[in-house]
């Protein structure tokens, strides 16, 4: 995700990320925001109480989930039940 977000960004100077967690490509995510001086376009939440799931995920317009290995993903169904399809 963090070369999609260094890929994307100038091409669209409007667009905001808001990612969510403290998966283990977390340092990448910070490294390339720093390189790429996107500290105001790219905010990292960490990880998130299951309460704040539904306020942030209905924040966003997008959900785009990276995980290549979750069989039944819980990210995907809270994101398909807050309207992302």
């Amino acid at each position: 995700m963090a070369h999609i977000i260094a890929d994307i960004c100038p091409r669209y100077p409007e667009l905001q990320f808001l990612v969510g967690g403290d998966g283990p490509k977390r340092w990448l995510l910070e490294e390339v925001r720093e390189r790429k001086l996107l500290q105001d376009r790219v905010t990292l939440l960490g990880s998130l109480e299951h309460s704040e799931v539904h306020d942030v995920l209905t924040m966003g317009h997008i959900f785009l989930n990276t995980s290549l290995t979750e069989a039944y993903c819980m990210a995907i169904v809270e994101a398909a039940s807050c309207g992302f399809v």
